[in-house]
Formats: structure tokens, C-alpha cells, sequence
């Protein structure tokens, strides 16, 4: 084992006790690992290395391994990169701490997935320089994000009136009656979904109550095939930012 230095996406950050937090990093090398950290207290430096570990920053730690130790300790602390816009835009704030539970949530068990470390950095990467079509960001993330999951709609038979079974992933004639399916009309806004892409998300116009009822949806589609995925604690306040 040893120390090495390590590059990761903060995605977690709970107390621990009155000295540390748990600052859970999903990394590119070694997936998820939570660590222990010293929550400091109102010294100059504490400060500076608690802002350097927020939500979604990506920083690169020291992490001196032991073993098969459930908490390693986390070393020094450096910014990889500087989020510009994330932290000071209201509802940029709001996706990344939703996403960050998301995220927390979905790799709780993760394994090392280069390709999905890639894809995490490279969607935040551009929702710090996106200006344009901001409410539609969560949903262009979580609908690209099936891929990933391994659950990814087949559409590819899609005619009008089709319904969509969220257990099975499949489309079903709508004269079809199973629980837990999209209605016609939910189908088609799926359809038009997976043409959304990071270039043109800003033309795609949704009500907020479709915006709503698109993103309810889409979790209750991963909460079906993902235990624990659901009752977001940010849910709520992503509802009233977008409402």
C-alpha cells in the first residue's frame, strides 16, 4: 500500500464527530473512497482546506493506504481545478448539490469506471462554462447518465401511442396494461429526450411542470432498478428553483 496521490470528484461530505468529517471522493483509479478528515475549526488554514473540499470540487489528496481499512485518512489537500461559475450561481449551486447526491447514492458500491470518471468530470467541466439552457442541464445529465447505469431506453421501435415500461425498459403497445409505465404522451417527451445533447439542450423549451414531471420520472425509473434511489433530500429544493 503506501501513499499516493489521488485525483477525485468530492461527492460526499458528512460530520463524523466534534474533530473530522467523512469526505467521500469517487476517483478515477480506485472509484469510491471515503475518507477522514480533519474538520479543523476557525484557523486560517482550516478555512482554506475546507474550501477547497466542497461538493463536486475535484481535488488532488494525498491518501497514505493501509490496508483494508474502511476509513483512510486523507492527506493534503489541492484544488485539480477551480470551478468558476458552480459555487456563485444560485442554480448552479442547486444542481451540484443534487447531483452530488445522485452521485453518492448511485456509487455507493461502486467499482474503478475510467469511462464514468471521464464523463462526471467532462459534464461538470461544462456546466461551469454553460450560460445557456441551464434548466434543462439535470435532465441532459440524468438521461445520458443511463448509459452508464446499464439501463438506457430502447426506443428504437417507437411509434406513436407506444408506452414505455419502466421495469422492463422496453416500449409496449398502449392497449398493454402493466404498473409503473410512462403514459403516450410521457413516451414521446422520452423520445424527444435522447436527442437533447451538451450543444443543443438550450433550444429544447419545457414548462416547469413538465420539467417536473419529466425529471419524477426519470428518478422513479432509476429507484425501480436501483435500491436506494430515492427521497433525495435536494429533491425538494430542485422542484422550487425550477418551478
Amino acid at each position: 500500500m503506501g501513499l499516493e496521490r489521488i485525483r477525485g470528484v468530492v461527492i460526499d461530505i458528512v460530520k463524523h464527530n466534534d474533530k473530522n468529517n467523512v469526505v467521500t471522493l469517487f476517483t478515477r483509479e480506485r472509484g469510491r473512497i471515503p475518507l477522514l478528515s480533519a474538520a479543523g475549526g476557525g484557523s486560517r488554514s482550516a478555512r482554506m482546506r475546507n474550501s477547497r473540499i466542497q461538493l463536486l470540487s475535484v481535488v488532488e489528496a494525498d491518501i497514505n493506504f493501509h490496508g483494508n481499512k474502511n476509513l483512510q485518512k486523507l492527506g493534503d489537500v489541492a484544488p485539480a481545478v477551480v470551478w468558476r461559475t458552480i459555487y456563485c450561481n444560485p442554480i448552479k449551486s442547486t444542481l451540484a448539490m443534487f447531483l452530488s447526491e445522485f452521485l453518492n447514492r448511485y456509487l455507493y458500491d461502486s467499482s474503478p469506471d475510467p469511462a464514468l470518471w471521464d464523463f462526471i468530470y467532462a459534464s461538470l467541466d461544462y456546466l461551469d462554462r454553460l450560460e445557456r439552457g441551464l434548466g434543462n442541464f439535470h435532465i441532459w445529465f440524468m438521461i445520458r447518465f443511463l448509459e452508464f447505469a446499464g439501463i438506457y431506453p430502447d426506443l428504437t421501435d417507437y411509434e406513436r401511442g407506444d408506452i414505455f415500461s419502466l421495469r422492463q425498459g422496453i416500449l409496449l403497445p398502449s392497449t398493454q396494461i402493466e404498473k409503473d409505465t410512462l403514459s403516450p404522451e410521457e413516451t414521446a417527451y422520452l423520445t424527444t429526450l435522447q436527442r437533447i445533447n451538451s450543444r443543443n439542450m438550450h433550444l429544447f423549451r419545457f414548462t416547469s411542470a413538465q420539467r417536473r414531471q419529466l425529471l419524477e420520472k426519470i428518478m422513479h425509473y432509476y429507484a425501480i432498478h436501483f435500491p436506494g434511489m430515492s427521497h433525495f433530500k435536494s429533491y425538494e429544493i430542485m422542484k422550487e428553483i425550477f418551478s
